[in-house]
């Protein structure tokens, strides 16, 4: 099948959408589809990674009109240019303004959603109606709707009374016979000597918390790595640092990918994924993947994946939770490491990217016959 993705940052720098999409393509290819990926980037052109062909488009300096605009310009270059393509997968509301089209000029087309984005605090609460007011309309303007976990399909479900089917985002298992890189000691850890938090610095994930409950715990020689960056609000990446000043256990790497990261995984004492919102995170399942113990949020989409016994819980925005939690783990090693076992027999039988990807690729035949 030639499938058509529309939505993302440039497939380059990763966040949720474009791992997503990197990972997903990667695999179809690997199954002998032909997946072509549209990208924001900060210049026009094409490229061939991993066997599939991506089309950078440069954009405009606006959150509230690039993704709409370049979701128009990818669905004409699509009609226009790439024949016979089976399917436009749209990924989240601002591209999939413009399915309506693809239709009409008979190419089929699905939507997915990565997350309920309107709930997010970056946002005014004028943003916040605007940005729901366009979920409603894009529930309604896609027939094909796929979401990345359970919960946000029963949302469009009871609220929109819009049927989705959920393709969760997934990993590949990690390989056990790689090296680690010097991070390390480029950063004064120790293997098993440290709390990993590995996420774009932004408030809903909420490391700030997760900061001050740990200041408070009773570290034992542990320390905390806070692995993420975010250049878009500096300000906030700076407000973390500086409740960070007088405490050297917390240590800052920027983001890191790669090897550095899979090292950073492989040597955790623990995972930690305070967020107030998720989708389905990648982090988490690549950490359960590394069989890290995990210290998580009780929101559904971590619940959706980690049972009662499988994590230590906290509620999110609750400092005194995680203080609590941490002090639990390091009081009781054993127990707590115990989790990690079903955690990767959860993931490796559920959340791998060859099984998504016959998963996607059902349904899509269930669509386009």
């Amino acid at each position: 099948m030639k499938i058509v993705f529309i939505g993302g940052r440039d497939i380059h720098i990763l966040g949720g959408i474009e791992s997503y999409m990197l990972n997903l393509a990667t695999q179809l290819v690997k199954m002998e589809h032909e997946p072509i990926v549209f990208c924001e980037s900060d210049h026009n052109g094409e490229e061939f990674v991993n066997g599939f062909r991506v089309i950078h488009q440069k954009g405009f300096n606006s959150n509230l009109i690039c993704k709409p605009w370049l979701g128009l310009k990818a669905t004409l270059k699509t009609i226009r240019h790439i024949h016979d393509a089976d399917i436009i997968h749209y990924n989240a509301w601002p591209p999939s303004l413009w399915s309506p089209i693809a239709r009409l000029c008979g190419i089929k087309s699905l939507m997915q959603g990565h997350g309920l984005e309107w709930q997010r605090s970056k946002y005014s609460p004028t943003q916040q109606r605007i940005m729901k007011f366009m979920e409603w309309l894009t529930a309604h303007l896609n027939r094909n709707l796929i979401m990345c976990s359970e919960d946000q399909c029963r949302y469009f479900k009871k609220h929109y009374n819009r049927e989705a089917t959920a393709i969760p985002t997934a990993i590949y298992l990690p390989d056990n016979n790689s090296g680690d890189t010097d991070i390390l000691s480029r950063f004064n850890l120790s293997p098993k000597g440290y709390f990993l938090f590995l996420a774009r610095l932004v408030q809903d994930k909420n490391p700030d918390y997760l900061i001050e409950g740990f200041k408070k715990a009773t570290r034992s020689g542990k320390k905390l790595v806070i692995a993420g960056n975010n250049p878009a609000d500096a300000t906030y990446v700076e407000k973390l640092h500086n409740m960070a000043k007088g405490y050297p256990d917390v240590i800052f790497t920027d983001a890191v990918y790669g090897a550095d990261k899979e090292t950073l995984l492989r040597n955790a004492f623990a995972f930690c994924i305070p967020s107030t919102i998720e989708g389905l995170s990648i982090s988490l399942l690549e950490a359960m993947s590394y069989k890290l113990p995990v210290i998580a949020s009780d929101i559904a989409a971590n619940r959706e994946v980690l049972t009662d016994e499988a994590a230590l819980w906290v509620r999110p925005e609750k400092i005194e939770d995680i203080t609590d939690v941490i002090n639990r783990a390091l009081s009781d090693t054993i127990a707590f490491q115990a989790t990690a076992e079903n955690n990767y027999n959860l993931v490796a039988s559920t959340y791998t990217w060859p099984r998504v990807a016959e998963k996607y690729i059902t349904y899509l035949k269930s669509i386009t016959k």
